[in-house]
């Protein structure tokens, strides 16, 4: 049971229509998420302002800045929440598979990144396009994601390479190279209109993966 008693309770803490203050700060926080993910995944982030973003969110300006600073404060809210839908994502994929092989497994999280972009082009402008441009916070946390990506990509290119070859390759320099790929590759695909179907992309995507395991076998063979 709700025991407080208006009379006591400051001003800035009533609740109205049965919310707290902080969580309604929290409502609109997420609202204005939701505003800037339409608004500059729509224009681009250089095209719009601080008013676009807050009347996507039905909020007046002066909501903004009780969450944020700025907008590039805000791209870096709206990037971290889709790295985190992704990565969340990817990981499911990853745990739901049973006895599948390295290779087996890079064809489903590749399918999962390009579906979540073809799924909401929005995603794909942001993170793909805008976050290069915007300012060293965002840079750092793209990095930061790409990072993220190479290290489960390392885990498994270990288990694609055999491990009389593991010192003829240099895997961190290996998975950067494949993360890059795979991103000019889903951005390539982004902006001619992902007019080539899924499935073709996901076979392109997989081809140097593929090749490196039959050189590598090839190899295998010839020395042993």
């Amino acid at each position: 049971m709700d025991t407080e008693n208006p009379a006591l309770t400051p001003p800035n803490r009533r609740r109205y229509g049965g919310v707290l203050p902080e969580e309604r700060q929290r409502q609109r926080h997420d609202k204005l998420i939701d505003g800037a993910l339409e608004v500059f995944g729509t224009k681009g982030f250089h095209a719009s302002t601080v008013r676009e973003v807050c009347v996507a969110a039905h909020l007046t300006e002066r909501y903004f800045y009780e969450s944020f600073n700025s907008l590039p404060d805000l791209f870096v809210a709206v990037y971290g929440e889709l790295r985190t839908q992704l990565m969340a994502r990817t990981m499911a994929v990853l745990e739901s598979l049973r006895e599948v092989t390295a290779l087996g497994a890079l064809r489903p999280a590749l399918r999962v990144f390009l579906e979540f972009i073809q799924d909401d082009p929005r995603r794909g402008r942001i993170m793909l396009v805008d976050a290069l441009g915007v300012d060293s916070e965002v840079a750092r946390l793209s990095g930061e994601t790409a990072r993220d990506y190479s290290g489960l990509l390392k885990l498994h290119l270990t288990r694609l390479v055999p491990p009389a070859h593991l010192k003829e390759v240099n895997l961190d320099l290996l998975a950067d190279g494949m993360i890059g790929l795979n991103v000019l590759l889903a951005a390539r695909w982004m902006q001619d209109g992902f007019v080539v179907p899924i499935d073709e992309v996901v076979r392109t995507n997989m081809l140097p993966y593929e090749g490196l395991v039959a050189l590598l076998e090839q190899r295998a063979e010839q020395s042993s």
